[in-house]
């Protein structure tokens, strides 16, 4: 690719990037945009995330075959299931879209488009509001996931007598070894070292996964802000156009040099225009697939965290908790594209 790596003096005012260069994604999005190539931090990351997330699915996938399962029961099962297929579709969007991804952080450029110097202190104003509503989003996916994660595993709650021999209220069973995520493994689950190791799977699994997805939902979101913005920035030039009227013969070239001036912004205004439909157009072709994948399963994982909810462990606050907490994050997923979506229509709508 042509394009340059992207500094982070470059970056909108007050944009949080930090968690993109912790998890290495900023250098995948740099090395490419600057030699077109996939580098080893991304292929790694692919690797551990299907090394982890397939044997999972499988063996989730297999459970219907092997033990007895009720409604209730593949509900519960289900909502382990979707989360560790959502990253999966994630990570592989973000792989073979990678070219078209790393065009679009062009957008996160605070001299994207042009800013006059007397429009710069509104400008800044406008990026710094966005640009908090934007981190305070991504914060809350972490903290939340990351609660997900832990609570998990300091207070694994899923009996594996509950998984291998019973059906209706997991609540009810009270016996067995306790397990972080549901499903069937083809190995004596209960029995030492089977259950151990199945443990510290789930913990590193849950963990990469979980953590993974708010970091990946925050990727796609921060560029659907990033051209909030940049549409915000465009209305703001278009709003301080003027056009001098000629009333008199003295004024004439004056306000014709007025009005030559204002009709290059003009010009320039409605390059920046087609410019951001561009990427918007780009955006749209990236993110459709995605996002319709996203909140498909956001949705039903949903439905499904609400039945469990209703279904089990009522008296039982920690399962609760857990309840309210895979809603909290599926709804900050799906919010953060609908309401990313809303701006942007809005923005875009206000510079016509």
């Amino acid at each position: 690719m042509s394009d340059q790596a992207i500094e982070d003096s470059e970056v909108l005012d007050g944009l949080n990037i930090r968690y993109l260069k912790f998890f290495g994604l900023w250098k995948v999005i740099n090395d490419f945009r600057m030699t077109g190539k996939r580098n080893k931090i991304i292929k790694i990351k692919v690797f551990i995330t299907f090394a982890f997330a397939l044997p999972y699915i499988f063996c989730q996938s297999m459970s219907y075959f092997v033990i007895n399962v009720d409604l209730q029961k593949a509900i519960f099962l289900n909502l382990h299931l979707f989360p560790g297929t959502q990253m999966c579709c994630k990570i592989i969007v973000f792989w073979f879209r990678i070219g078209s991804q790393c065009k679009l952080f062009n957008l996160l450029k605070k001299d994207f488009l042009s800013v006059p110097k007397g429009m710069q202190s509104k400008a800044n104003k406008i990026f710094t509001k966005i640009t908090r509503r934007t981190n305070v989003l991504c914060m809350a996916a972490f903290v939340v996931n990351a609660s997900i994660v832990i609570l998990s595993i300091v207070d694994p709650g899923i009996s594996v007598d509950y998984i291998l021999y019973h059906t209706g209220d997991m609540a009810a069973v009270t016996t067995g070894k306790k397990k972080i995520l549901g499903g069937w493994y083809p190995v004596p689950m209960s029995e030492t070292p089977y259950y151990e190791i199945i443990f510290v799977y789930e913990a590193i699994a849950g963990s990469w996964a979980g953590i993974l997805l708010a970091v990946y939902v925050c990727l796609f979101y921060q560029v659907l802000m990033c051209l909030y913005a940049q549409f915000t920035i465009l209305d703001l030039k278009a709003s301080s156009l003027k056009i001098k009227p000629i009333n008199s013969r003295r004024k004439y070239k004056i306000n014709s040099q007025i009005n030559s001036s204002m009709l290059k912004e003009l010009y320039e205004i409605l390059q920046e225009h087609q410019k951001l439909l561009s990427y918007a157009k780009e955006l749209r072709s990236v993110y459709n697939p995605l996002v319709t994948l996203i909140l498909g399963i956001g949705i039903f994982v949903l439905i499904i965290a609400i039945f469990q909810f209703l279904f089990g462990g009522k008296g039982n606050l920690m399962f609760i908790f857990k309840s309210l907490q895979f809603l909290a994050y599926q709804c900050i997923e799906v919010s953060m594209f609908c309401f990313g979506s809303t701006y942007i229509q809005t923005a875009a709508l206000k510079v016509h």
